[in-house]
């Protein structure tokens, strides 16, 4: 192995420790950092659009409301690389080129089914042997990590418990079970 490639696979896992508190703990958009990401109001306006689509909201609170959009931005901005950063960037031309292809409009101008349709389309699509990621299954699966790792859904739907969680010591035990064996 070469010295440049450990020192990068440790670069890249110093960057993975310093974010585990994010899939470790529970997280709100309140405390999250500032993302670093090169992209316009647009591309959020679409990453927005697309996690809505991914995890829409129904008698819980959707990816939206619980922004995981932010959630997805920091992790871009801080656990990869500026090549992956500049494919996530460009990623957005390309579901706008697929919707204005099917649908002959702009992602952010199509309904609700005509998204969901666009985004499974893409989620099909080979990965092209020069990228690094592909693009929609990237931001669904960072969208999944999210709203699964948010304080909501880890307190009101998945009823966890912070570390150390409490210990219940005393409960009783059927005697005739253990030693009448």
């Amino acid at each position: 192995m070469k010295r440049r490639d450990l020192i990068k696979i440790f670069g890249i896992s110093a960057v993975g420790l310093a974010t585990v508190p994010f899939w470790v703990d529970s997280w709100t958009a309140d405390e999250l950092p500032q993302a670093n990401v090169d992209i316009d109001d647009d591309q959020k306006l679409m990453l927005a659009g697309m996690i809505e689509t991914i995890i829409p909201a129904t008698d819980t609170p959707g990816a939206k409301e619980l922004e995981v959009d932010r959630f997805v931005l920091v992790m871009v901005s801080d656990c990869f690389d500026k090549e992956v950063q500049t494919e996530f960037a460009g990623g957005f031309d390309e579901v706008n080129r697929a919707s204005k292809d099917r649908f002959e409009k702009a992602f952010l101008n199509l309904s609700d089914a005509e998204k969901h349709e666009v985004l499974n389309k893409m989620l099909e699509a080979e990965k092209a042997s020069d990228r690094k990621i592909n693009f929609v299954p990237f931001v669904k699966d960072l969208t999944v990590a999210g709203y699964t790792s948010s304080k909501y859904v880890l307190e009101n739907i998945m009823d966890y418990e912070q570390v150390p969680s409490r210990w219940d010591g005393s409960f009783p035990v059927n005697q005739e079970k253990y030693y009448n064996a």
